[in-house]
């Protein structure tokens, strides 16, 4: 389905009710729980802050290889972002021990890819990080992406889980996210890389760069049990954002996510920019979740990102330009 005919189709907020058990279905979809009223109506008195100008995304269909370069290259280059010498984090799904063929973890291929490219360029590190939810070793053999880049000698896996390996910040801004422990790594690099899957997540909608980088908090259970966690996934954005971020869409967890396994859809698709709402916004369009198609604003922590400032999140403020 076109993006203009799922831009045509009836919009409701995009809210799930928390599953511990992470099998969200279609039917905890529908139900609309006094919470999430309860952050729709927040959502409008949010002060709105207009992005100056359009931002635009880069989205092309096919293998990893020969898309992500591509979008670089619209992009300015690679060197534009990795400088010889330097240091690179690159931020994917990583958390689950489960095969690339789930949709949720990002495919072994785009890691290589945008790790090769970084070599390429001169960077002396590529640091491929995010704090793992299930075991770390499992998850990265499972996933696959410890076999993709172990001919990659200037490249490493990090798993950060002791409290040493992370600082806390405070932002006097924020609502919700006022103080957080992010992983020290970010702070010794130099080009910060999201490239997350795209997939539902049973509390936060859906699952793509600005939801993804909770992989770069310490204790992020906190965002789900103390905070308003739309509102603490938009404010991360004061602590950390990406350089560049792209979303592999070559598969698509369209429910049961974030674990799985849950219906998949080989979209083979990449979207990237340097505006994490505007991607994540226009990404949410690729598909339909839990058999519904939505716009980025019917995303409750892309809206917040966008009324805080941090991109645009609407379709008429986003470009597409086909790689």
């Amino acid at each position: 389905m076109g993006v203009k005919k799922k831009r045509e189709t009836r919009r409701r907020d995009l809210h799930f009710r928390k599953d511990t058990t992470m099998k969200a279905t279609r039917r905890n979809f529908l139900k609309t729980s006094a919470a999430a009223a309860t952050m729709a109506i927040a959502a409008k008195t949010l002060p709105v802050v207009a992005a100056a100008s359009k931002s635009t995304v880069y989205v092309g269909k096919g293998a990893a290889a020969d898309i992500i370069p591509k979008i670089f290259e619209k992009l300015g280059g690679i060197g534009a972002f990795v400088k010889p010498g330097s240091r690179v984090l690159i931020k994917p799904n990583m958390s689950f021990a489960n095969p690339p063929a789930w949709a949720t973890t990002t495919s072994p291929e785009a890691v290589y890819t945008v790790a090769k490219l970084c070599i390429d360029a001169g960077a002396k590190r590529v640091v491929i990080c995010d704090n793992t939810l299930r075991d770390p070793e499992q998850c990265k053999e499972k996933t696959g992406i410890a076999a993709a880049i172990k001919d990659l000698k200037e490249a490493v896996i990090f798993v950060p889980k002791s409290p040493s390996l992370f600082v806390e910040k405070s932002e006097p801004k924020a609502a919700a996210l006022k103080q957080v422990q992010i992983v020290k790594e970010l702070e010794k690099t130099d080009c910060f890389i999201s490239l997350p899957v795209a997939k539902s997540h049973s509390a936060g909608g859906v699952s793509l760069n600005i939801k993804g980088m909770m992989g770069l908090v310490m204790e992020r259970n906190k965002m789900h049990s103390d905070m308003e966690l739309h509102r603490a996934i938009a404010e991360q954005l004061y602590y950390m954002k990406p350089h560049v971020c792209i979303v592999d869409a070559t598969r698509a967890l369209l429910n049961n996510g974030p674990a799985g396994p849950g219906t998949v859809a080989e979209l083979k698709t990449f979207v990237g920019g340097v505006d994490p709402v505007a991607v994540d916004s226009f990404a949410v369009t690729l598909a339909s979740w839990y058999g519904r198609a939505f716009e980025g604003r019917n995303v409750q922590h892309i809206k917040y990102s966008a009324e805080l400032g941090f991109g645009n999140v609407e379709s008429s403020m986003i470009t597409e330009v086909a790689v």
